[in-house]
């Protein structure tokens, strides 16, 4: 390709200051406010997943519980079974417990320890007690099969797996928003180069044409014409230098940069880099790899938690609490730990509902209509996303041909431009012939970057909706 294209593409000798595409875009990544915001909520899904690892380990807790209660059954009587007092008591529970996951319950255990002190006019009969509690171990279960912890855990589990895909996800948006400016600014420096080109051109061919005038050899209507091309190049010119600094000034900013973080001209891929694989494939990573499928999975799996548990609570509902331990009281602190007595205590819960108007029903209708919904959401993600990678794909292969055959346009305006205002110069054509010459190869260079622009964004709006390697 001619050496004007090339420039044309801005393929100039990088300096010391260039970089290139793949290398603003770890820029942006590292940078923007978006990669930030990314980040941050990887990393709280991060810790929030390991708070919920830690809280299904065992957990160690000291409870202390102080109490005062003040009885007074009648102020003018002082009975032995009624009784006027003031009683102090405290409570110290140190307790192990840990989920039991598979089934659902929790497992306890643990010692315990109360002072109770009363105060009365009348002391006799209240003592000090203390009980001692040294060894307690306990289990409680709901019963009827729903088991909470099951449900947590693949919650838990697809809620970070989203996390990762959507910071994955974020960090693409990044790449083809950085893209999409990158070719902005490199087109306008395309249209900039072209438009000095243009009025270069433009200048030496009204100074030709005035020498050519004070002779007669150019009529005055050519010369005014060479004259008004020279004042739309100029106007050309001062536009591109517009629109470049403006697209230089939008991806510095996005990149929060100074200048100095650009190259005075960006270099564009030389190559287009061929996607090697069938819709199929392309369907199963992108269904794989986008976090909006993963997020409502998470919430078709929380909507059959709820309509599980509406299910299996709002019938009869059975539990089993089982308690067993050592256990004495005294007086005194040290004998309260003397000669334990075993204990063992079990409950059963028993709840059957008799009237609840309709409650449950309604309840489990509603649970299950909301699954339906969720579900409906993820099919309607997952056809859009398929009409998305489809799409996209049919536009990638087509700008990838565009960008061939405008090159090879390019190319041939060069030439015809080139020809057309070597015979300009030898009086072999008039200047509507140059002109329209101009314009062709005007024309070809705007479609050639245009198919460049397209291209590249499409490719990385691809690699955003695959995650493509």
């Amino acid at each position: 390709m001619r050496k004007f294209l090339l420039v044309i593409l801005c393929a100039l000798p990088l300096t010391a200051r260039a970089q290139s595409l793949e290398q603003l875009i770890q820029l942006a990544q590292d940078s923007t406010i978006t990669a930030f915001k990314s980040q941050y909520e990887y990393e709280y899904y991060q810790q929030h997943y390991g708070q919920f690892l830690a809280l299904r380990k065992p957990q160690l807790e000291l409870k202390l519980v102080p109490n005062y209660q003040r009885l007074i059954a009648e102020p003018g009587r002082n009975y032995i079974y009624v009784r006027n007092f003031d009683r102090f008591s405290t409570v110290a529970q140190l307790q192990l417990t840990q989920k039991v996951l598979g089934l659902g319950g929790e497992a306890y255990v643990g010692s315990q320890a109360i002072w109770s002190e009363y105060f009365a006019r009348d002391q006799r009969g209240l003592p000090r007690e203390f009980v001692a509690i040294p060894l307690q171990v306990g289990y409680q279960q709901p019963l009827l099969g729903y088991n909470p912890f099951r449900w947590e855990k693949a919650v838990e589990d697809q809620r970070l797996e989203a996390a990762r895909k959507q910071l994955n996800y974020n960090l693409h948006l990044i790449a083809e928003e950085t893209t999409v400016r990158y070719f902005r600014l490199a087109c306008a420096q395309g249209m900039l180069d072209m438009c000095e080109r243009n009025k270069q051109t433009a200048d030496t061919l009204y100074a030709i044409a005035r020498e050519k005038a004070s002779i007669a050899m150019v009529t005055l209507a050519e010369l005014r014409s060479l004259e008004l091309q020279r004042l739309n190049a100029d106007n050309a010119l001062q536009s591109a230098r517009n629109e470049e600094q403006l697209a230089r000034e939008s991806l510095l900013s996005y990149l929060r940069a100074d200048a100095s973080a650009l190259p005075e001209r960006l270099t564009i891929p030389g190559e287009t880099r061929p996607i090697y694989l069938s819709d199929e494939d392309a369907l199963e990573l992108a269904r794989t790899n986008s976090p909006a499928l993963l997020q409502q999975q998470v919430a078709i799996t929380q909507a059959r938690q709820q309509q599980e548990k509406v299910r299996r609570e709002g019938g009869v509902k059975v539990g089993v609490d089982l308690n067993l331990g050592m256990q004495q009281l005294s007086s005194r602190f040290l004998g309260a730990y003397k000669d334990p007595t075993f204990y063992m205590v079990g409950a059963v819960t028993l709840s059957v509902p008799l009237l609840d108007h309709g409650a449950t029903k309604k309840g489990h209708a509603a649970a299950t209509a909301w699954k339906a919904r969720e579900e409906q959401v993820l099919r309607e993600e997952e056809r859009a996303l398929a009409e998305d990678v489809l799409t996209t794909l049919d536009n990638l292969r087509s700008h990838e041909q565009m960008l061939s055959h405008t090159s090879e346009a390019v190319a041939l305006a060069d030439d015809v431009f080139e020809l057309t205002a070597e015979n300009y110069a030898n009086g072999l054509c008039d200047i509507n012939t140059y002109s329209l010459a101009q314009s062709r190869r005007d024309n070809a260079y705007n479609q050639h970057l245009t198919a460049l622009a397209k291209y590249w964004t499409t490719y990385y709006h691809f690699l955003t909706l695959t995650q493509y390697e």
